[in-house]
């Protein structure tokens, strides 16, 4: 039987890193793009831009953690759509960090996401005896 108080941690911290990560390489990249555009060197540029290498670190925690979770036997068509809750998170932070717009439609997307998770999830949870 595997571990779900473990696992649901991993996969808690997936979901976070590669949300916060792709936020990151989004803040990085316009960045880069800015200083790149006023003439800065490439090198001086990404020096100046530590949002990458900072977004690069959670996308690789992310792929650790995804690693782990198939490890312990987890199957992909369990992790990989579980994993998609960070869309929820990423609608979230770029609404807020990024300032873009989520609208009606948007959120009606992550909605039907999510509840499907809820059946993929609850496809292995094993149900309590009565």
């Amino acid at each position: 039987m595997k571990n779900t108080t473990y696992a649901v941690l991993l996969f808690a911290v997936a979901i976070a890193s590669l949300s916060l990560g792709n936020i990151l390489l989004k803040q990085g990249t316009n960045r880069y793009d800015t200083l790149t555009a006023a003439g800065l060197p490439t090198a001086r540029a990404l020096w100046h831009t530590p949002q990458l290498p900072a977004g690069m670190v959670l996308m690789i925690v992310q792929f650790v953690c995804t690693l782990t979770l198939f490890k312990w036997g987890w199957d992909a068509s369990v992790v990989i759509p579980v994993l998609g809750l960070s869309y929820v998170a990423m609608a979230v932070l770029g609404k807020w960090m990024l300032g873009e717009p989520v609208n009606a439609v948007r959120w009606l997307g992550i909605f039907l996401i999510t509840a499907g998770v809820f059946f993929v999830a609850r496809s292995v949870i094993p149900d309590k005896p009565v």
